[in-house]
C-alpha cells in the first residue's frame, strides 16, 4: 500500500506538471501529441499498439520481496554500452554539448542542475543532480538538451539518417523516500518524463516533438537503470536535418519527493535498418 501510494502521488505531480514542462521551449508550447505512451510504474502498465518509443526497464530488483541488488550488477544491464554512438569521458567539455533549460531563466518548473561527468560502478556516465525544489519540497524538473551538430560536426549529413534514438539511464537515490507511514527507503522511486527531438526549421527556431512519455520505478533498490528508445523516423518534422545550426536531443524527468540523481551512459543512433551511427569525435 505504501508503493501504491507513493506510486499515485507521483503519478498526481506528473499531471500536475506536464503542461508546464513542454513550454519553457517557445517550439514546445506549440507542440502536436502524436505522441504514444508507454508507462510501467509499481503500480500500473499500460502500451498502446502501436508505439513511436519502446522502453526496456532493467531495475535493480523486479519485485518487493527480492533482496536488492548491489550497484555493482548495474553495468551489465546497459543495454547500448558496447556499441553506441556517444560515450561521455571525465575529460570532455560536457558545457558544450549538453546545456540545461534553466540556465535560460525560463519562468517555470524547471530546475537548475549541475552537470558532470561521473563513473558509477566503473563507467562514466552523464550525471544531472537537481538542485531546486518547490514550495512544497519537492524537487523540480530537470531538462536537458544535447547539441546534435556538435555529435555530428563535421558529417553533418548523417543527422538526416537518424531513424531511432537510445539512451542507457540510470537513476541512484541520494536522499531517503519517506512514505505516508512514516517509512524511510534509499530508494530512486519513480522516474517518468520525456524524450524528445528539436530539429531545426531553418528559420531560426527548432520544432518540439514529444516522441516519448516515459514511467519506469524502482523502490526496492538504491538505484535502476532503464533503456528509452523513441523513433522520430516514423514521425513528419522529428528527423534531424543536413545543417550546421543548432538542434537537439532533450530528455526531462519530472519532479519527485525525494532526491535522486540521473545518469546518462550512453546514447545510440541507428539508421532505417537498424545501423549504429557513429559520431568518431564521442566514440570509445
Amino acid at each position: 500500500m505504501k508503493k501504491f501510494l507513493a506510486c499515485a502521488l507521483a503519478l498526481t505531480l506528473t499531471s500536475a506538471m506536464f503542461a508546464s514542462c513542454g513550454s519553457s521551449d517557445d517550439s514546445s508550447s506549440k507542440a502536436e501529441a502524436k505522441t504514444t505512451t508507454t508507462t510501467t510504474t509499481a503500480a500500473t502498465t499500460t502500451a498502446a499498439p502501436e508505439s513511436t518509443a519502446d522502453s526496456t526497464a532493467a531495475s535493480g530488483t523486479e519485485s518487493e520481496g527480492e533482496a536488492a541488488k548491489d550497484i555493482s550488477e548495474m553495468p551489465a544491464t546497459l543495454k547500448n554500452y558496447e556499441e553506441a554512438s556517444v560515450y561521455f569521458k571525465k575529460d570532455m567539455d560536457v558545457a558544450s554539448i549538453v546545456e540545461p533549460f534553466a540556465e535560460k531563466d525560463y519562468e517555470n518548473d524547471e530546475s537548475h542542475v549541475n552537470l558532470s561527468v561521473e563513473e558509477v560502478a566503473g563507467i562514466p556516465m552523464l550525471k544531472v543532480e537537481t538542485l531546486d525544489q518547490d514550495d512544497q519540497g519537492n524537487y523540480k524538473i530537470p531538462k536537458i538538451k544535447f547539441h546534435m551538430e556538435k555529435f555530428f560536426e563535421g558529417h553533418e549529413a548523417d543527422l538526416e539518417k537518424i531513424f531511432t534514438i537510445k539512451a542507457d539511464v540510470v537513476t541512484k537515490a541520494v536522499g531517503e523516500f519517506t512514505g505516508d507511514d512514516g517509512t524511510k527507503s534509499l530508494v530512486p522511486g519513480n522516474f517518468m518524463g520525456a524524450f524528445v527531438t528539436q530539429p531545426t526549421t531553418g528559420e531560426g527556431e527548432n520544432s518540439w516533438n514529444d516522441l516519448y512519455d516515459f514511467g519506469e520505478a524502482e523502490w526496492t533498490s538504491e538505484w535502476g537503470s532503464y533503456e528509452l528508445t523513441m523513433r522520430p523516423g516514423i514521425k513528419d518534422g522529428a528527423t534531424f536535418v543536413n545543417s550546421t545550426e543548432p538542434q537537439y536531443v532533450s530528455l526531462m524527468r519530472w519532479g519527485i519527493p525525494n532526491q535522486a540523481d540521473f545518469y546518462i551512459a550512453d546514447l545510440r543512433f541507428e539508421d532505417e535498418d537498424g545501423n549504429v551511427i557513429a559520431c568518431a569525435n564521442f566514440g570509445k
